[in-house]
């Protein structure tokens, strides 16, 4: 079997779920399959459809007799797709970019008809959630037995590990700090446990040219400066260490097409906060703590940080749980689905 695997061209191990996706299938698929990566941009970002389609897709077209099946680890990599007459697989890993892209009629006019014609023309649409499936059933149609959920996996660099002795908390946050996130509801809770008489500090971990201003600001006006630090992007290296920094981890976010840091996080013995409304995959979140409102977010944050033993229970449980996402998983259940196609 020859596999072609269509992703972007950068470096695909930054950090992210999709990138992250992409090494670990190409990883393991290796050990198993012929298997050829293909990039299609230099960009650095995934927001912007034209990005990804200029250069690639007459490649691909030139190449596709070299390869018995063709897998686009997201939609914006399939654009040659209809046009190849072999055998293809799309990796959804949200709607976001459609869903929640605020102020741009013309971006979703574009993304959803995109989104549906290169869906439309594959064999099996993988989603890596329930939530994924759902929403591609809901909103672009697809037919149910046409997807396949496959969730990602974590990584056994993942565990806990000693940590230094403090004197105060850490609560943290690690991810992009684009809107979409609402670190200024993380932000606004932590201002509330000024009021505690705990010792405790707030570290943001991501990107400082994304939304970053606008969040200084709200940190100077509550005056809860000296409590917070953005400590800018993190490496793939580190994040074993960043994760095993805090003591409780919060994902605020409005929505998450996977939730890849809640797993990492609780594979590092880190209980994990999200807000109770949010959009996140029900089995990501199964063992989260929810915060129905900032103060309510900021008083769960208090409750497990002045009572040791509810603290070591959630930890327990999310590390326990987390241990069923496996690479290894993601891995074989996309190589049967190879086969299914491939009648091999």
């Amino acid at each position: 079997m020859n596999v072609a695997m269509i992703g972007d061209k950068r470096e695909i191990s930054k950090g992210t779920g999709i990138e992250r996706y992409t090494e670990e299938l190409l990883n393991g698929l290796g050990k198993k399959v012929e298997i050829e990566f293909m990039g299609t941009s230099t960009s650095s970002q995934f927001t912007e459809i034209t990005n990804h389609t200029i250069i690639s897709p007459l490649k691909i077209l030139w190449l596709k007799n070299d390869f018995d099946l063709f897998h686009a680890v997201a939609p914006v990599n399939a654009l040659s797709f209809p046009l190849l007459g072999k055998p293809t697989v799309i990796t959804y890993h949200d709607l976001t970019s459609m869903l929640y892209k605020k102020g741009s009629k013309f971006h979703v006019r574009l993304t959803v008809p995109f989104f549906y014609r290169v869906g439309k023309y594959c064999n099996k649409v993988i989603a890596n959630s329930t939530q994924t499936k759902e929403e591609l059933v809901k909103y672009l149609n697809f037919p149910d037995e046409k997807i396949e959920v496959v969730n990602l996996g974590v990584d056994e660099k993942f565990k806990p590990i000693k940590r230094d002795e403090k004197d105060y908390f850490v609560i943290g946050y690690l991810g992009s700090l684009i809107e979409r996130k609402r670190i200024d509801y993380l932000i606004k809770s932590f201002y509330y446990l000024k009021f505690s008489k705990i010792n405790v500090k707030l570290n943001i971990y991501g990107n400082k040219s994304q939304n970053y201003s606008k969040l200084y600001r709200l940190v100077k006006e509550l005056k809860i400066d000296k409590n917070v630090e953005f400590k800018g992007s993190v490496t793939d290296d580190s994040l074993v260490d960043v994760y095993n920094s805090f003591d409780i981890f919060v994902l605020p976010s409005d929505s998450e097409g996977f939730g890849l840091p809640i797993l990492e996080a609780q594979r590092c013995g880190v209980p994990v906060i999200i807000r109770d409304n949010a959009n996140i995959p029900r089995e990501v979140t199964k063992c989260c703590v929810r915060a129905k409102s900032e103060k309510d977010m900021a008083n769960k944050i208090y409750e497990l940080l002045i009572n040791p033993e509810l603290r070591r229970n959630i930890i327990s449980i999310g590390e326990k749980y987390s241990r069923l996402f496996t690479w290894e998983k993601t891995v074989g259940k996309t190589l049967k689905i190879y086969e299914k196609i491939l009648e091999i």
